[in-house]
This record gives C-alpha cells, structure tokens and sequence, in this order.
C-alpha cells in the first residue's frame, strides 16, 4: 500500500518536472521571439531616419541626430528645481 502511494507520487513528480522543462522551453522561445521583434523594430526606425551611415555612426556615438539641435542641460536643471518648490 505505502509502495503504490509512493509510486504515484514518484509518477506525479516525474510529469512536474516535465512540464517545468516544457515551460521553461517555451519561455525560451518567446523570449527569443521577443528579441527578434524588438531588433526588427529598431532596424524599422534606423531605416526611417534615413541616415548614411556616417551619420548613424555619429549618432550611436553620442553625437545625437543630425539636424536636431540637442537641449541644453541647464533647460532640464530648470524643470527639475521647479518641481521641487
């Protein structure tokens, strides 16, 4: 009697752990398909912005976007002050 109760419970922990390793393999891929997504998206605005590649170079750099002049720093010191008062 005590064998075939830890028999199911043996059979029962074996489909577990067969179900984690299928989850944990389709959580692999949706991360993946995620990623893929996420990179066909970037590539999608790169190619909007029609750059050459001297200026996406210049850009990933720290350069900003060609054409659009940056902030100044000091504009975002103003707005975090005034939202401290």
């Amino acid at each position: 009697m005590a064998n075939n109760k830890l028999d199911r419970i043996n059979a029962e922990i074996e489909k577990t752990r067969e179900r984690i390793t299928e989850q944990q393999n389709r959580l692999k891929d949706l991360l993946a398909q995620k990623t893929e997504l996420e990179n066909l998206q970037i590539v999608q605005l790169v190619r909007a912005m029609r750059l050459t590649p001297a200026e996406l170079t210049a850009m990933l750099s720290g350069g900003g976007i060609p054409g659009m002049n940056a902030v100044p720093a000091e504009t975002y010191e103003q707005e975090d002050n005034a939202h401290e008062e």
